[in-house]
């Protein structure tokens, strides 16, 4: 008895310290440079096509502009502008604005043009900014790509792939 009661604590022991081991080397990943975050970041893909899909801009200035799918025409906030700041591998953010879209009404999509089935029409594009902004709960950059031509990386478990150095090289 006394034997198994030594053998149930060892192996309790063991199965401890392997999770803080596993918690730290999870947490021990590359660490992102101010300077590779500032550039367009858009999600899922590395190729543009004809328009960037979501994507974060990030600006030398620590200031970034958080757009949502352009493609999304039901979609009433457009964008996030704001503040970030990086530490290791935690991005807050603190949101200053955001692009609104505004009246117009519901109606059916353009069938072979519109990906979705209902869109605005007649709608205004309106930014109002953020009453009291906050610096947001961190989101969580991990898996950091560094060994392609194309830096990718993970945020909040979204995989972001750098597709410009420079945040304004894809306008609308």
């Amino acid at each position: 008895m006394k034997k198994a009661s030594t053998f149930i604590a060892l192996f309790v022991t063991l199965l401890i310290n392997n999770g803080f081991a596993q918690i730290a080397s999870s947490t021990n990943t590359i660490a992102l440079s101010k300077t590779e975050i500032i550039g367009v970041w858009q999600i899922n893909n590395a190729t543009t096509g004809n328009g960037l899909a979501e994507c974060f801009r990030f600006y030398s200035n620590g200031k970034f502009v958080y757009e949502y799918d352009p493609s999304d025409d039901t979609r009433n906030i457009v964008k996030l502008k704001g503040r970030y700041r990086l530490d290791d591998n935690q991005l807050f953010i603190t949101i200053l604005s955001r692009v609104e879209r505004v009246g117009g009404r519901i109606a059916t999509g353009a069938g072979g043009t519109d990906e979705y089935l209902f869109t605005f029409d007649n709608d205004k594009i309106k930014e109002t900014i953020e009453q009291g902004p906050k610096e947001l709960d961190p989101l969580i950059i991990s898996k950091i790509n560094k060994k392609l031509k194309q830096l990718d990386i993970y945020i909040n478990n979204r995989r972001y792939f750098k597709v410009s150095s420079n945040p304004d090289k894809f306008e609308d």
